[in-house]
């Protein structure tokens, strides 16, 4: 009895231990069905369906936050994301913000456009570009989904955009 009780505590202690390990270092491979791109026949179809992503996640605003939920009242930043994609474009993105930011393509600030990716906070928050210097995002528990302009403290805190929708 005793070995038995001393092997379901060493479990759970590696259990714990792994589980831990995956917190403080989050996969950044995505499933093998995400998708990381759309391509479009030309620019206004594009601009189309950008605009649709825009419509989708600004939808959403005043949704609560919550931590994994993906929709389709409650949404963490990267499911707010994923949520908006899947509903314009039928395209399955990776799930995390570490794992959209790794493999979206990337385009410079000054070529950005409504409905591109924003990657803050070095990876680990992101939001959905919707032009005029603003994103929409699912910030905190406290305030859900909601329209930020991009100055202040968020202005500092973007690192990089991410375009998913792309003409031939």
């Amino acid at each position: 009895m005793a070995s038995q009780t001393t092997r379901l505590m060493a479990g759970t202690a590696l259990a714990v231990l792994v589980g831990t390990a995956l917190a403080a270092s989050p996969l950044t491979t995505a499933p093998a069905a995400a998708g990381t791109k759309v391509m479009v026949k030309d620019n206004k179809k594009a601009n189309e369906l950008r605009d649709r992503v825009v419509q989708i996640a600004t939808a959403q605003k005043g949704d609560r936050y919550v931590l994994g939920s993906t929709g389709p009242r409650a949404f963490d930043c990267s499911g707010l994301v994923v949520y908006s994609y899947k509903k314009a474009t039928g395209i399955d993105l990776p799930r995390t913000s570490y794992m959209q930011r790794g493999q979206v393509s990337r385009v410079s600030a000054k070529h950005r456009q409504p409905g591109d990716i924003v990657v803050v906070h070095g990876g680990g928050h992101v939001g959905i570009y919707i032009g005029k210097n603003r994103i929409v995002h699912a910030s905190t528990p406290a305030t859900g989904v909601k329209v930020t302009e991009l100055s202040g403290y968020y202005g500092r805190a973007v690192n990089s955009y991410h375009r998913v929708i792309r003409p031939r």
